[in-house]
């Protein structure tokens, strides 16, 4: 077998470095432009994250806007989120976790619906690495990387102290949130730290207390009405944990005809709620800014991310692990007020909260 070989030439080794050349410099110019101008695409190696958003639920107003701004917030952060939603079911709440887990979120943003129970999610998402962020609500006796939340002692702290300025002696009725949200116990705490001195001292009573199953305006309805028949002029004054047990119990009140004559507080400036302030049908609620806790929430999510430590200043024992707390401040909210807060912020509108106004 032969091989055919061509003959190197002069004038064919000329020919070849000219086009060599040639090819060189054409290469070198268009590496050029597109380092230059970004015509051609450059990865930055780096996975869009993908966020699962745990709810607990979308009854109230409070939680439609967490999740709105939210997913406005991820939008705007190029960050892909599954928002869910548990409908008050601890068992639906573990199947979406797992089903969103099984899809590759990179992290879980949870409300937990259980304090304890939802405990059993956050152990789905530690077995796959998952980090985890308790939102508003504390999850207890198990690893959470962090709780971001609002100053929920404070909340009922202020409730209270509103309460006493209005009404200094005389019968109070107590809603508590759900107790299955550790939230509760934080209201609960600060009631009762404002409360206190003057149940010692005679000049208030707990006529009843009770803790309304899964926060339902229903149930909160219900319990006053039945208070308002056995214990009628008795009642001065009913802290609501939350604007729509407020607005379940000034329904009762409306129903008795003794609205505007027992003050009620609740928290959350739902639109409702500002719109009975100025009625004069409510006479507290309390601010939370949903922008400030979701933008903090979403800086954390980013940082567990990329792996780095979490700022923080304080902690908060869940039963099992001191979790870092971070805390965003509250706002009281009355007549006095609405305007410069809750309206000046834009988290309710003018014309909303005064549409109902006589």
């Amino acid at each position: 077998m032969s091989t055919v070989s061509e003959k190197f030439t002069p004038k064919r080794s000329i020919g070849c470095l000219c086009c060599l050349l040639i090819c060189s410099l054409l290469c070198g110019t268009i590496a050029g432009c597109t380092s230059k101008n970004d015509f051609a695409p450059v990865s930055s190696g780096t996975k869009k994250m993908t966020i699962g958003f745990s709810m607990a639920t979308l009854k109230e107003d409070r939680w439609l806007r967490d999740r709105d701004i939210f997913s406005a917030k991820a939008k705007q952060e190029n960050i892909d989120v599954i928002v869910t939603n548990a409908n008050n079911d601890i068992n639906e709440q573990y199947r979406q976790v797992k089903s969103m887990i099984d899809k590759g979120i990179d992290l879980l943003v949870m409300v937990p619906q259980d304090c304890e129970r939802s405990a059993y999610c956050v152990q789905l998402a530690n077995n796959a690495g998952i980090p985890v962020i308790s939102y508003d609500r504390l999850v207890r006796n198990c690893k959470v990387d962090a709780y971001v939340s609002f100053d929920n002692v404070k909340v009922g702290q202020l409730q209270a102290e509103e309460l006493l300025k209005k009404v200094p002696t005389g019968g109070y009725l107590i809603l508590n949130g759900a107790k299955s949200d550790n939230n509760s116990t934080m209201y609960h705490q600060g009631y009762f730290d404002k409360l206190q001195p003057s149940v010692l001292d005679g000049k208030i009573k707990i006529i009843a207390e009770t803790w309304v199953q899964d926060w339902l305006r229903e149930n909160a309805y219900s319990f006053v009405s039945e208070q308002l028949t056995h214990n009628a002029g008795q009642i001065n004054a009913i802290l609501a944990a939350n604007d729509s047990l407020a607005w379940g119990a000034i329904d009762a009140l409306s129903e008795a005809k003794l609205t505007k004559k027992v003050i009620v507080v609740g928290h959350d400036a739902d639109l409702a709620a500002c719109q009975r302030i100025v009625d004069g049908t409510q006479d507290l609620t309390i601010y939370k800014p949903i922008d400030k806790l979701v933008e903090k929430t979403v800086e954390i999510c980013r940082t567990l991310a990329q792996k780095k430590k979490i700022s923080y200043e304080q902690t908060i024992n869940n039963g099992a692990y001191d979790v870092p707390y971070l805390m965003c401040d509250v706002i009281p909210v009355t007549i006095d007020n609405i305007d410069a807060t809750v309206i000046k912020d834009g988290f309710q509108l003018k014309e909303d909260v005064y549409r109902t106004s006589k």
